[in-house]
């Protein structure tokens, strides 16, 4: 017997973005869902976003630099939300061996990099979200721990001869990162890099929403520790809620942070 297909509600969106009033069509999951379905709905909504973004930056002079074989970017600190981090998880359980057994192997090789470098506590329990700093404020905190990562050059698990393996399921911070800058300035982690505007990231968004849906806060996690943590609390963005509900969550943050 085949299970009921799930239903799907076309919607349109009214946005305010970078100054102009927008209509954004989407798809709306209808009933109950888990918490996680929202992963599609979060990166249409950016691809939209994204597209009046860069014709924003277009329409001030500026181009797009990012090139296909540009990998700088690859060895950032690269958050996902934690519903991206259980995907990841999910991507990665569902490639064939040995390559499989590779990726992971990548995984466990970048966070044994980060403990040697002080940057994840070898001591937490595994699941663990977050890099060490002893910066007293969250910016400076991320700022600190996005230098020190990037001083170790630690290649993306699924960079592959200079190319993203997953390049349609990576986490939406890569997909909204668009520099207008000299690639020679992402090269360096030069404060000077300009990326086209993002008025709500979506993935802060998704990642907030998640917290609300969950009634547990939640925080970007560091792209390496992404399979840990999704092996160890991927079971809580499987929570069923209304999937209008969900929606209207993913809108109200969305607002709220672009206010």
């Amino acid at each position: 017997m085949k299970s009921p297909r799930k239903a799907y509600e076309d919607a349109k969106v009214h946005l305010h973005v970078l100054g102009e009033e927008h209509e954004i069509e989407c798809k709306v999951r209808v009933g109950r869902a888990q918490v996680h379905e929202l992963l599609p709905l979060a990166r249409s909504l950016s691809a939209s976003i994204l597209a009046i973004s860069t014709a924003h930056a277009r329409a001030q002079g500026k181009e797009i630099s990012c090139q296909k074989g540009c990998t700088h970017c690859c060895r950032q600190l690269v958050p996902a939300s934690p519903i991206e981090a259980r995907r990841l998880g999910e991507v990665v359980a569902a490639m064939p061996e040995p390559r499989r057994a590779e990726v992971r192997e990548r995984f466990i090789r970048a966070i044994e990099r980060l403990e040697q470098a002080g940057l994840v506590d070898p001591r937490a329990p595994k699941g663990r979200s977050s890099l060490v700093s002893k910066e007293a404020t969250s910016s400076a905190a991320w700022d600190d721990v996005s230098r020190r990562y990037y001083e170790l050059r630690i290649d993306c698990p699924f960079l592959e001869g200079d190319l993203c393996s997953i390049y349609e399921e990576r986490p939406i911070a890569c997909r909204e990162y668009n520099a207008v800058t000299d690639p020679a300035l992402c090269e360096a982690l030069d404060p000077r890099i300009e990326i086209a505007p993002r008025p709500s990231p979506m993935g802060d968004v998704l990642t907030k929403a998640t917290g609300e849906l969950t009634g547990k806060r939640q925080a970007g996690i560091p792209l390496p520790l992404a399979l840990e943590w999704a092996r160890v609390h991927g079971k809580t963005v499987e929570r069923e809620r209304d999937g209008e509900a969900m929606f209207w969550a993913l809108l109200r943050v969305m607002e709220e942070d672009s206010a």
